[in-house]
């Protein structure tokens, strides 16, 4: 076969021939990531600026989240302290319908199995009755709990925070110990007697006679103004009156207080399979305390609004430094796709530039954010100076005056992988859109 001069055996492509291509050209993961690098710092400013407002904003939130989970935990310890423990032993229904004909009988018996579960922590006998606590000069409603000593978690809490006189000894007949706000009310100081009556089953009422030994500010109104203390003994006797046995030590409830809160659910459940039944149930702090759950969970959302808005500002950031990278390329990637790159190749590599984005946004964001969490965590912030006298009081509770910052590692996890994946699902669209891109149209811009 006679060959045309100067063609070499090569077929020439006429115009309206189609070029023959073998197939897709591919790149290495590795050379995609290694242009990502290089076409994200071709701009170095633009990068920068968006690195930085996403890092701070990231951070910003860090520590704000860290300062709320404080504040909340805070909240939560001193509410266990300040009322039943972690897990509360009491007779079924008392919860919803409180009365003072409700309680353990057998006190002994409860305290004993309590006993023989070897619980890691602490457990305290407790009677709480509702009376009518009276002087001379007014009367007012009041809870009266009988405390079992001065291992009591409400003891150590309260102790410290006498204003006046002392706090009762163990096995005082008659010492009572009462919150500011109650002795305002009842015009009562050190030393008085006040009169505490309370109703029985069968419509009659029976009275003992108190004498206050101490007068002590919680910072919570809740408490001070309604609360009144006393020796087990002394409130032992209102359940005599009900018709319950003394040689059997009965109580209203058992409060259990954890060495390690994290064993809460475990101990639960032990609980409620030794000793639980038809007349006794064990609820856990979150059930005895549904409002404060209820007041944790809304002010959590907050702190949630505000990472939203920082997630806005992390996904119109990336999304417009890769979308102007994108668009500023547009003859670049119909070049490559001339050449024979596929869409998918040009995709990730458009996707890995919002990866690598991400991934520097998030490192710097915890740099300074974990930063700032450690500083707090370890010098914490004055709350009871900015909020004032009283401010760090509500729902029954207080937070300490100084916030720690807290972070658990499933919050550092959830911050992380919730960062991260906005970043990665901003940078969809600008990858779609070099994606689609045509070599005849891009070649023509």
């Amino acid at each position: 076969m006679t060959q045309a001069p100067g063609t070499g055996g090569h077929t020439p492509i006429g115009r309206g021939a189609r070029p023959v291509v073998a197939g897709h050209a591919r790149l290495p993961v590795s050379t995609m990531l290694m242009l990502a690098w290089r076409n994200l710092w071709r701009h170095r400013r633009r990068t920068l600026v968006t690195l930085a407002s996403i890092a701070f904003g990231f951070a910003f939130a860090v520590l704000m989240i860290g300062l709320g989970d404080g504040a909340h935990n805070s909240m939560i310890r001193n509410a266990i302290k300040l009322g039943e423990g972690h897990i509360t032993i009491q007779p079924r229904g008392y919860l919803e319908s409180p009365a003072n004909h409700r309680y353990l009988a057998d006190g002994v018996g409860l305290a004993a199995k309590l006993a023989s579960l070897g619980v890691a922590g602490s457990v305290e006998p407790r009677i709480s009755l509702q009376v009518l606590a009276s002087t001379p000069a007014n009367s007012v409603g009041a809870a009266f709990e009988g405390l079992g000593g001065a291992s009591d978690e409400r003891v150590r809490m309260l102790e410290p925070r006498l204003l006046e006189g002392a706090w009762f000894g163990s096995g005082d007949a008659r010492g009572i110990v009462i919150g500011d706000g109650m002795a305002r009310k009842l015009k009562v100081g050190v030393g008085a007697k006040v009169v505490l009556m309370a109703g029985k089953q069968g419509g009659d009422s029976q009275a003992q006679l108190g004498r206050v030994r101490g007068i002590f500010d919680s910072g919570v109104d809740e408490l001070d103004d309604y609360l009144v203390l006393a020796d087990i003994g002394l409130a032992r006797l209102f359940l005599e009156g009900e018709g319950a046995d003394p040689a059997r030590m009965p109580v209203t409830r058992f409060a259990v207080y954890l060495d390690d809160p994290d064993t809460l659910d475990m101990w639960k459940s032990r609980l409620e399979a030794s000793v639980a039944g038809e007349t006794v149930v064990a609820l856990d702090w979150r059930e005895m305390m549904p409002q404060l759950v209820q007041f944790l969970f809304i002010d959590d959302a907050g702190n949630y609004v505000f990472l939203v808005l920082i997630l806005v500002l992390v996904v119109f950031g990336i999304v417009n430094t890769v979308l102007m990278s994108v668009l500023e390329r547009t003859r670049e990637f119909g070049l490559l796709r001339a050449l024979g790159l596929g869409r998918r190749h040009l995709l990730l590599l458009v996707f890995f530039e919002s990866l690598l984005l991400g991934v520097l946004a998030v490192a710097i964001g915890w740099l300074f954010g974990g930063g700032a969490h450690l500083w707090f965590a370890h010098f914490g912030w004055n709350m009871g100076a900015l909020l004032g006298e009283g401010g760090t009081a509500m729902m029954g509770t207080f937070m300490d005056p100084v916030v720690i910052s807290e972070l658990s590692r499933a919050r550092v996890a959830q911050l992380t992988v919730i960062i991260f994946a906005a970043t990665l699902g901003s940078g969809i669209y600008p990858a779609i859109k070099a994606a689609r891109v045509t070599p005849v149209q891009a070649l023509r811009t």
